[in-house]
């Protein structure tokens, strides 16, 4: 694999969240749909999620709520990323790579046994700083 990978555990993490109209082409509309909607970007954690929907790929553009009165107030959906066991690898300088993201998913899909009722996770941990994550299958017994 060209990125490190790493096992992390994941807490559940609340999101709310703004769909893109289509996959790929509409991921900059989720964006702006989802950030238009907040006060302020600063300090906030940001996640994009993408899961199958029978033969095609969904996207949605998320935010950790800074509180359940913020939930009520803005009235965006919600969406639960499911704590368990992710690998996790590492992309600096992301915006100047994002035709590396899809490429990134696939080596870990292809290292790793992924959760099939799970969600692909991209956690933007700062500027520079993204997180590529697949929720680990569990072992059958």
């Amino acid at each position: 694999m060209t990125c490190k990978a790493t096992i992390v555990d994941l807490p559940d993490i609340q999101l709310m969240v703004s769909r893109a109209e289509e996959f790929p082409g509409g991921i900059k509309g989720a964006w702006d749909t989802l950030e238009s909607r907040l006060a302020s970007l600063k300090g906030r954690k940001f996640y994009g999620l993408t899961l199958c929907e029978g033969p095609q790929l969904a996207y949605f553009a998320g935010v950790v709520p800074v509180s359940d009165e913020e939930v009520s107030s803005l009235g965006l959906p919600t969406m639960i990323i499911k704590g368990g066991k992710y690998a996790r690898a590492k992309l600096f300088d992301w915006s100047d790579h994002t035709d590396e993201i899809g490429k990134v998913f696939d080596e870990l899909m292809r290292e790793f046994r992924m959760d099939p009722n799970g969600h692909s996770v991209e956690y933007y941990r700062s500027q520079s700083e993204l997180h590529l994550l697949i929720p680990l299958a569990t072992p059958s017994a």
